[in-house]
């Protein structure tokens, strides 16, 4: 992979990132005056909601690892190599 067609996967990631800010995190988000929901949440309240989100990486990427041992455990079983 090039360092161009690495950036064009980041733009890709990023392109998705904006989809959900515009689609689904607009209906959560928006406050519909020209704000979002974090710009006017009480910052006690924005600290705790931020912690959460921590959180659910902290388990997604658990997750993730699980799958990817899964996934490499069953590759090194068919002693596939790249």
């Amino acid at each position: 992979m090039t360092s161009e067609e690495l950036a064009d996967e980041v733009g890709h990631f990023i392109r998705q990132c904006r989809g959900r800010i515009l689609g689904i995190g607009a209906e959560q988000y928006d406050e519909g005056d020209g704000r979002q929901k974090f710009e006017t949440m009480p910052l006690v309240e924005l600290v705790v909601y931020a912690r959460e989100e921590a959180q659910d990486l902290a388990v997604y990427a658990a997750m993730l690892d699980i799958r990817l041992k899964r996934l490499e455990e069953a590759l090194r079983e068919k002693g596939v190599t790249l």
